[in-house]
């Protein structure tokens, strides 16, 4: 666990902060997956094709793009900010370059994945349905 917490350091350390108004997209269904974003602050309408879901931030930042970019597929959803909602942002290359940089990146991420994966389908107080 103190490996993650020192792996987290470092690769958050690495991000570039944006900050996006309301109602901006970060992504839509079928575009090259170009960026990771840990959600630092804000809320994010998901919207998939059966399903629409807003995540605001609990207690917890999150990830989102890692597994469309681990793969180098298209995003899988639009995603759009539902208030004002800050960002680390990662592009893909240097996201990559961060998963052979550091020993732990790589375990780190996938557990980072599943976390959010999770948070997909629970239907905590943070997480609401369309």
């Amino acid at each position: 666990m103190q490996t993650y917490l020192e792996t987290e350091k470092k690769v958050l350390a690495s991000g570039i902060e944006l900050k996006y108004l309301p109602d901006e997209y970060l992504f839509r269904k079928g575009q090259n997956a170009e960026f990771v974003f840990y959600v630092q602050s804000g809320g994010i309408l998901f919207e998939w094709p059966n399903e629409k879901k807003i995540i605001t931030l609990g207690q917890a930042p999150f990830f989102i793009g890692i597994d469309e970019v681990m793969s180098g597929t298209k995003y899988t959803c639009h995603a759009q900010t539902t208030e004002f909602s800050e960002f680390l942002v990662f592009e893909r290359a240097y996201f990559l370059m961060l998963l052979h940089e550091f020993n732990d990146a790589l375990p780190y991420f996938l557990q980072k994945q599943a976390e959010f994966a999770q948070l997909k389908k629970e239907n905590k107080a943070d997480f609401y349905s369309v």
